[in-house]
């Protein structure tokens, strides 16, 4: 029997045995009944933590011999240690299912920005009646699918759906902090559907970060559009800056940190980093230091590449040594980055300290930067707490975009307004560059023209001495020149004499030396006398000349003969030879008490409205007009009517004629200052000859016929003459005033060469030239090209054209007469090379890529056709695009063979090859390269290669 004293002490042993195992061993824990009819539930009271620094803890050891030292969840401090790993231990039981609910680690701390946040880390093991049923993960450092969960990765929660009713359930959880040294935490709480979320996202700053976001990416928008746009540096450097503020603006609201992986501090350093050398770069664009202020531009380069370049170092280092970053903890790169922080304050106060407006725009904005890091700097040291709890960061970054987006603008209308001006002066100077370049071209063609207009007449005045001269007599050196060839020396020394005469006027004209001599009388007789001194000239042309005068005798009036006289005489030349044969001239001329009116017209072809702009241009030639003057005659003019202080004016309408008006006053007190009044003088007209007036003759059909064919484009009518007479009793001569024209004779007649000038009507000398070689019919003619352009460059210009030969005027006539000679022996070399290569070797040709083209053509339709025995020449042209005499032309010209003498001769090279070859009798043979007379073919093989075709391939 057991008395009373010895229950009580059994039951107090057992008491004691029971509390000893309960805090001793702890095995005994804490049963949490979760009731899902509340919405939340607080774990915290039933949660063991223990610190892990060695790594040694295991779930097993958590569930059979867990450590005796722990903390209970809600006695855990404020943070717990960085880079340290805690296991949490606790046991639930639910009272019915748990379906949507979630056990959340919640963040309690406010204020670090969402990129520092969260465990990296979280593994919760559920074990029931001793079996694992359930392993749950979360964390920023696991990938996406990785996440028990759906909910964003910084509410760090995992799934209690299938946990089982009724039955007790262990839950050993491992936790870690995350890469960016922010330390693990717990707090956990077990939240149903209804209420998913203990907080707003970084509750505390989430408004003005979200707004710093949306300004930052909208302004970065705008000012990369204006780089794409603008292609300016400091719109780039200004974009990237802005680039890296929106991303750091991003991460700071959690926007993409779920998802860079291991490598995430360094992404985040990198670009939260790249700000500060950005911003340097940024600066150097926008005040232009480099070409300002070299020294401190190297000061501000130096910078910007000291922060890049330690940036860089430290994200290397950590991406791959993997060191212990500790969220309390401040090592060597953030003394770095107070180091830096200072140099900025002092190149901010230098700039500041600039007289330049931008360095003191941008100095401005950096030092309010450099103040706010510093604050922000010491705030994360934990010196000091910012005012009204500010982020310093954030909010220097917000006052530097909107500064510096302003300062953008500011800079933009600043340089705006100097490039306004510098385009006004460089308009000014490019006015200036235009005007010597106008005179320089003015010049150039002035030179161009005046060397032209002389080169002709030069040409035709020295080519009949030097032929005088080779026919001189020997006995006594008298020379001797053909009525002819005076007449042609002594019209162009005419010509000559006009055109210094004109140029003379012009230039003292110019230089001002020139003066009104004027005589007081009547004009009837004096302008009479003018107009109709073209009478014979009108008769000799078949123009009708028609007048109106409206001068009365008795009408006093002051002019100057000498000018007026020029006047009249220039327009009334320049009327005649405007005007076509049954044309008519009308001159109409009346005289009051305050002025001279002289209207002179034509019904020549007339002129277009930018023919008639530039009529009164020195030199200048209305198209298709060039052989006809020298464009001197209305440049004098104009200006002798400037300086009678009068005007001219112009009327034309193309296909209808021109109409010359002009004003010239009659009063002493019309005219300029400089003028002198002299006694009246005799009424002075000069011979029609003096005018250098004549009618373009018809050239000469030649007459003689020789074997060789030439071309002559020439415009000028008497030079074409010229070289006819020294090639006409060697070769047929042919002519053409221009270069359209010689274009269609070249085509019709396959001359054996062309001689032509470079400045001609309607199509010149180089593309006449180049429309030859193009052209299949023609490419094989040499050129010879004759120009008043003497300079190399012209020379090359013509000879890259094709141009076989250039000649300069006045040239020598026994010069051209070899040069033709040399031409045409070249060509015949060309046949002989030909006729040696037995037609086999025709791709080594020394002939042009046409003219090859064009013998590859006639030499594959023969052989395309060659067992025809009714091939034609004519079959053989229409197949190449030629007729039959173009055909033999060419041929001719080229290889001295006509059409049927290149068809013998390939089919019995083709014949002898296969005789050789063995690849048939005779007659075959024959028969196979279009032979059909066995005869004839015996004979003309014997002709050729000396033997009978019956002993080709026969042993001797």
């Amino acid at each position: 029997m057991i008395n009373k004293e010895q229950k009580l002490f059994f039951v107090l042993c057992a008491f004691l045995g029971l509390f000893f195992t309960a805090t001793g061993s702890g095995q005994a824990q804490q049963e949490y009944l979760l009731d899902p009819k509340y919405p939340v539930h607080d774990l915290n009271p039933v949660l063991r933590v223990y610190a892990d620094p060695e790594e040694q803890l295991t779930v097993d050891r958590l569930r059979n011999a867990p450590p005796n030292n722990f903390q209970r969840g809600d006695e855990l401090p404020r943070m717990l240690e960085s880079n340290m790993t805690y296991w949490g231990s606790l046991t639930i039981r639910a009272t019915d299912s748990l379906t949507d609910w979630k056990l959340h680690f919640e963040d309690r701390r406010i204020g670090p920005p969402v990129w520092t946040k969260s465990n990296g880390i979280v593994e919760v093991y559920a074990f029931a009646k001793g079996q694992l049923v359930a392993v749950q993960r979360t964390g920023v450092e696991l990938p996406q699918e990785q996440r028990s969960t759906d909910l964003p990765w910084y509410y760090n929660s995992v799934d209690l759906s299938g946990l089982p009713v009724n039955q007790e359930v262990q839950l050993i959880i491992r936790a870690s902090g995350n890469d960016l040294g922010y330390p693990p935490y717990f707090n956990l709480s077990a939240r149903s559907p209804s209420q998913p979320y203990y907080h707003a996202l970084n509750q505390y700053h989430h408004s003005f970060n979200t707004f710093m976001f949306g300004v930052t990416f909208i302004i970065f928008l705008y000012f990369l559009l204006q780089f794409l746009y603008l292609r300016e540096p400091v719109y780039f450097w200004f974009s990237l800056w802005l680039l890296f503020c929106t991303v750091t603006q991003a991460m700071t609201m959690g926007l993409g940190v779920g998802h860079m992986g291991q490598f995430r501090y360094s992404i985040w350093l990198f670009v939260t980093h790249g700000i500060f050398f950005a911003f340097w770069f940024f600066g150097r664009s926008f005040i232009g230091t480099k070409e300002k202020f070299p020294r401190l531009d190297k000061v501000i380069l130096a910078l910007a590449f000291f922060v890049l370049i330690e940036t860089t170092a430290v994200c290397i280092y950590v991406a791959y040594a993997q060191p212990d970053i500790h969220f309390t903890g401040f090592g060597f790169h953030f003394q770095v980055l107070n180091i830096y922080t200072i140099c900025s304050l002092i190149v901010s106060v230098i700039l500041c300290a600039k007289k330049d407006l931008f360095a003191r725009y941008f100095g401005v904005g950096s030092l309010i930067a450099s103040i706010f890091l510093i604050i922000g700097t010491l705030w994360s040291l934990g010196y000091i707490i910012p005012p009204f709890r500010i982020d310093p960061y954030g909010t220097g970054l917000f006052f530097q975009i909107v500064i510096y987006a302003f300062g953008m603008a500011y800079r933009s209308q600043k340089i705006s307004l100097q490039n306004q001006n510098t385009r006004v002066e460089a308009a000014r100077t490019q006015a200036d560059y235009q005007r010597i370049k106008d005179l320089d071209e003015l010049k150039s063609r002035f030179f161009a023209n005046i060397s032209h207009e002389f080169r002709t007449p030069l040409t035709l005045i020295k080519g009949p001495l030097e032929q005088a001269s080779l026919r001189n007599d020997q006995a006594n050196g008298a020379v001797s020149l053909t009525k002819q060839a005076t007449e042609r020396i002594q019209k162009n020394i005419s010509r000559l004499q006009i055109l210094v005469d004109q140029l003379l006027d012009l230039s003292k004209i110019e230089s001002g030396t020139v003066y009104l001599q004027l005589k007081q009388g009547g004009l009837s007789a004096f302008i009479r006398s003018l107009v109709f001194s073209f009478e014979s000239m009108a008769e000799r042309c078949n123009i009708s000349l028609n007048t109106s005068f409206h001068v009365e005798d008795d009408v006093m009036a002051y002019y100057d003969p000498d000018k007026l006289e020029k006047i009249i005489s220039n327009l009334m030349s320049n009327a005649f030879k405007f005007t076509p044969e049954g044309g008519a001239v009308q001159v109409t001329a009346s005289v009051t008490t305050v002025a001279l009116t002289i209207t002179v017209s034509d019904t020549g072809n007339g002129m277009k409205q930018e023919e008639i702009d530039r009529i009164f241009d020195r030199f200048y030639r209305v198209e298709g007009t060039e052989a006809k003057g020298s464009g001197i005659g209305l440049a004098l003019t104009k200006e002798l009517v400037e300086l009678h202080q009068g005007q001219i004016s112009v009327h034309s309408t193309a296909g209808r004629g021109t109409s010359f008006k002009v004003r010239l006053p009659v009063q002493l007190k019309d005219f300029p200052d400089r003028i002198h009044v002299e006694r009246p003088m005799a009424v002075k007209s000069e011979p029609e000859e003096k005018l250098g007036v004549s009618k373009p003759q018809q050239t000469p059909a030649p007459t003689i016929s020789h074997e060789h064919v030439i071309l002559v484009v020439e415009d000028h009518q008497d030079l074409r003459n010229y070289i006819g007479e020294i090639l006409s009793n060697s070769y047929t001569v042919l002519f053409a005033e221009h270069g359209e024209q010689g274009e269609r004779m070249a085509y019709e007649h396959i001359p054996d060469l062309i001689i032509s000038d470079v400045m001609m009507p309607k199509k010149d000398g180089y593309a006449l030239c180049s429309a030859l070689r193009q052209n299949e019919k023609t490419s094989h003619i040499p050129v010879i090209m004759l120009t008043a352009k003497a300079g190399q460059a012209n020379k090359l210009a013509g000879l890259q054209l094709g141009a076989d030969a250039y000649l300069t005027k006045p040239f020598d006539a026994q010069e051209l007469r070899i040069r033709v000679k040399n031409l045409m022996e070249a060509r015949r070399k060309i046949w002989e090379h030909f006729k040696a290569s037995e037609l086999h070797q025709i791709d080594n040709l020394p002939v042009s890529k046409v003219d090859d083209q064009f013998l590859q053509k006639v030499v594959g339709v023969i052989q395309k056709n060659l067992d025809n025995d009714l091939l034609s020449v004519e079959d053989i042209a229409a197949q190449v695009g030629f007729s039959r005499a173009q055909l033999h032309r060419k041929l001719k010209a080229l290889i001295d063979k006509s059409a049927g003498q290149l068809v013998s001769e390939i089919r019995l090279n083709k014949a002898n090859q296969l005789l050789i070859q063995g690849a048939g009798s005779v007659s075959e043979v024959a028969y196979s390269v279009g032979f059909s007379n066995m005869s004839y073919f015996t004979k003309s093989f014997k002709e050729k290669f000396g033997m009978l075709p019956s002993k080709v391939g026969v042993k001797a």
